[in-house]
């Protein structure tokens, strides 16, 4: 409840909670995808009850990926004289990854969605 201090006394705060980070991984994953998937797999498998299954198999497939990715911390098991190399390191991959969410990533999200919107319109 860092953040909603901070919030009520006007200063901004630069990070994210468990809860933040858990919403945003969360959207980006259900997206629109949840309403195209669902009808793809529906067919597959000839049941909702099967299609229940399925959701939840990928939802602890996703869960482990998850703390798989979390637990990975380079800069913080580094020699200390390695610390700041590392850290710059991971500050250019996060500017080409930031680039290329702009570009690519969120670009593709937002096309499946026009395609999914218009496919259902029809």
């Amino acid at each position: 409840m860092k953040g909603a201090t901070a919030a009520s006394q006007g200063t901004f705060v630069r990070g994210l909670g468990l809860f933040d980070a858990t919403t945003i991984v969360a959207g980006a994953m259900i997206g629109s995808g949840i309403f195209i998937v669902s009808q793809d797999i529906a067919k597959t498998v000839g049941s909702s009850g099967w299609l229940l299954a399925v959701w939840a198999v990928t939802a602890v497939m996703t869960v482990m990926e998850l703390s798989a990715t979390a637990s990975l911390r380079p800069c913080t098991r580094a020699p200390a004289d390695s610390t700041s190399t590392c850290a710059s390191l991971l500050a250019a991959l996060g500017f080409l990854y930031g680039w290329t969410l702009f570009m690519v990533i969120q670009s593709g999200s937002i096309a499946a969605v026009g395609v999914a919107f218009a496919k259902y319109l029809v």
